[in-house]
């Protein structure tokens, strides 16, 4: 089976990657507790993306984002922009639930007190240089260790968080609409998904579940350090999801609509998974850039609807050039070669009855592998079609028209299709080559 390596190689492409260099961002203000002792500004983020031209050349695009929320330069707390006077938003915080079958702890990087104050965390950004990064431990609780492994996963969790508005002079946490910021923006590395944070009207109807984003996974396919990514998700791509261990019945849940849970939104919580890919029970983390995902400033000049009778009124969803990357790129190839392969096995399958067992197992150990290949690209590339990139200048890929209908735009038709000739395309041809390769390789075996 030494013929399958030859496709994880083509699977194993590096991946594009972004500059741990971030942008100082113009205008902030210091308030109490918010400075910090970094004075040493960096240069812009440049992702390397792969152009379209025919090689999968990476080049340096100028995919600029300046996150204004938080990010190395931000001080020690969130600079959400909705604060109530009270001068208590934007407080990172951390909480350990310890679960029955295993031990969860934070190891920081620097001092890291449990008060809900702008030092709590100072010296871990401090020595993160100016980031939020640690690392999470997972340990099986002895007493339990014979049924540790079954539920370890799902048990227990530790997170991070901060509030928008913060506490009203009583102490409650206050919540704004969050419809019109249409979702998120973070730069990341680590295993991690974003919880929107809600009222507590919201809360008890959801019985424990969590409005919840899973980010892609981070970890680079040689198990080294983990990568960083940057990624935009909208409220639309978020979904209800529970933290009740396996071992516990889930609970009843009354949903509420979507509009009811953006126009109570009081935070957002980090939390920080278990490594179920590598079985690894340690996370590292790192959030290094955080800002809302909206496509207000997005110009409306220089792009044009596909529809003529559309008259454009407005952006409905943007892209960025760092949108077309080659870890997308290969993700499809891949995709598209497990189901190239599928569709021959199930065909010979079919129409051949003396296939022997020796050619059945190779033809379904193949499948298998071709399976779990593609399952955890998906999971670094986290899409399924377009992923967003968040940068500082992005472009209409949709009109909403005046006749309430949208259009996708000429040039994001130009540009996706050049990209597929050219990018994506070839990559398929190789990679249903190498699956025609391992196809022959089994039926070889038929004698």
């Amino acid at each position: 089976m030494k013929k399958l390596y030859s496709l994880f190689a083509l699977g194993a492409v590096l991946f594009a990657a972004c500059s741990d260099n971030a942008s100082p961002v113009s205008g902030s203000t210091s308030v109490p507790n918010m400075g910090n002792n970094l004075n040493n500004l960096r240069s812009p983020v440049l992702c390397s993306v792969a152009g379209v031209k025919d090689s999968l050349e990476a080049v340096e695009k100028g995919c600029i984002w300046s996150p204004t929320m938080w990010n190395r330069t931000s001080g020690y707390r969130a600079r959400t922009g909705v604060d109530n006077g009270t001068n208590t938003s934007g407080i990172w915080t951390w909480h350990v639930d310890q679960g029955v079958y295993n031990n969860i702890r934070f190891e920081w990087p620097g001092v890291a007190t449990d008060q809900y104050d702008s030092m709590a965390l100072a010296d871990v950004i401090d020595k993160c240089g100016g980031s939020l990064c640690g690392k999470v431990v997972r340990e099986p609780n002895e007493d339990k260790i014979d049924s540790a492994m079954k539920y370890i996963e799902d048990d227990g969790q530790a997170y991070a968080e901060f509030y928008f508005v913060g506490k009203d002079s009583l102490g409650n946490i206050e919540y704004i609409d969050a419809r019109a910021m249409q979702g998120f923006c973070v730069e990341y590395s680590g295993k991690i998904s974003v919880d929107l944070l809600t009222s507590d009207s919201v809360a008890v109807l959801s019985n424990s579940y969590v409005w919840t984003y899973t980010l892609p996974y981070s970890r680079n396919p040689d198990n080294s350090q983990p990568e960083i990514k940057k990624m935009c998700f909208s409220w639309g791509s978020m979904g209800w999801y529970t933290y009740v261990p396996l071992y516990q019945k889930k609970p009843e849940i009354a949903y509420e609509s979507y509009e009811y849970i953006l126009t109570h939104v009081i935070g957002l919580r980090f939390t920080f998974d278990y490594d179920a890919l590598y079985n690894d029970l340690n996370n590292e983390f790192s959030i290094i850039g955080i800002d809302w995902f909206h496509w207000i400033d997005v110009s409306l000049t220089d792009f044009h609807p596909e529809a003529e009778t559309c008259e454009p009124i407005g952006v409905v969803t943007s892209y960025c050039d760092c949108d077309f990357t080659e870890e997308k790129a290969i993700y499809e190839a891949i995709a598209r070669s497990n189901a190239f392969f599928a569709n021959k096995k199930n065909r010979v399958e079919e129409n051949i009855t003396s296939l022997s067992n020796l050619t059945k197992e190779c033809l379904k150990n193949t499948l298998d592998s071709l399976n779990n290949l593609r399952d955890m690209k998906q999971e670094m590339s986290g899409s399924l079609y377009f992923p967003y990139a968040p940068c500082d200048d992005p472009h209409p890929l949709a009109f909403a028209c005046a006749d309430g209908t949208q259009s996708v735009t000429i040039e994001f038709y130009e540009k996706y299709g050049e990209y597929m000739d050219k990018v994506e395309k070839p990559l398929e041809e190789k990679m249903n080559a190498s699956a025609d390769s391992l196809f022959n390789y089994c039926m070889s075996l038929n004698n």
